[in-house]
């Protein structure tokens, strides 16, 4: 194996223990009904993961006009830093053993990627966090209009990497059906336990794919393998 491609939220970072300034909190800060503003937020949930609408005061400014409500600008400006706030906190503590498998995998030669599902707002903090020296390739769906398990998103990757499918681990905890997408381009599927066994309780209900509760015993494997 040349590559290991790994998933961002829940397998090199996790947002459980961080700060979160949620869709019920916005829309408080909005004095609109929360029901109505989940609804429209879930709507526009495509738009804002393919980049469709590339800043979060875009999707404040749609969903307001969706209720046929108008806010102050100065609101708005405030809710999206304070939304930035909390998501660009995941980013600020990688965990030691995150690091540990990065470098030990990039010292066995093999090229690292990431591929995640993201908004733009979700991801401020990706370019300065410890993580990004890392990869040789970054493919965020809010950049190139593809999310997992779209087949496209694999092969942007792929192309970056200049490698095979099959040349290919991909790591990811299994959301969004992204190690299904994985095995449908070519790729080999691992799943990483080590964030969701704290808050899943069936969290290896589907063993399909080889899976690895520690950072440090994936290493092993892929080392094995390379």
């Amino acid at each position: 194996m040349k590559a290991v491609i790994f998933d961002l939220f829940e397998t090199l970072i996790t947002e459980w223990g961080s700060p979160k300034y949620t869709v019920r909190e916005i829309a408080h800060d909005l004095d609109v009904d929360c029901q109505a503003f989940r609804r429209e937020w879930r709507l526009l949930h495509s738009d804002r993961h393919t980049g469709k609408l590339s800043e979060s005061v875009q999707a404040y400014r749609a969903i307001l006009g969706s209720l046929g409500i108008t806010r102050d600008e100065a609101l708005l400006n405030e809710i999206v830093r304070k939304r930035d706030e909390c998501k660009r906190k995941c980013f600020e503590s990688i965990a030691p053993e995150i690091i540990e498998m990065l470098s030990s995998l990039r010292d066995s030669g093999c090229k690292i990627a990431l591929i995640s599902n993201c908004s733009a707002e979700e991801i401020a903090g990706l370019r300065d966090c410890a993580l990004y020296p890392y990869f040789d390739a970054a493919v965020l769906s809010c950049d190139v209009g593809f999310v997992k398990p779209d087949a496209g998103i694999y092969a942007h990757c792929l192309s970056l990497l200049k490698e095979e499918a099959s040349d290919c681990f991909y790591v990811g905890d299994g959301g969004s059906d992204e190690l299904s997408g994985a095995k449908k381009a070519g790729m080999t599927p691992l799943k990483a336990l080590w964030f969701i066994k704290h808050f899943v309780k069936e969290y290896d209900a589907n063993q399909e794919y080889p899976a690895f509760l520690e950072p440090s015993e994936l290493t092993t494997f892929i080392r094995s393998r390379i």
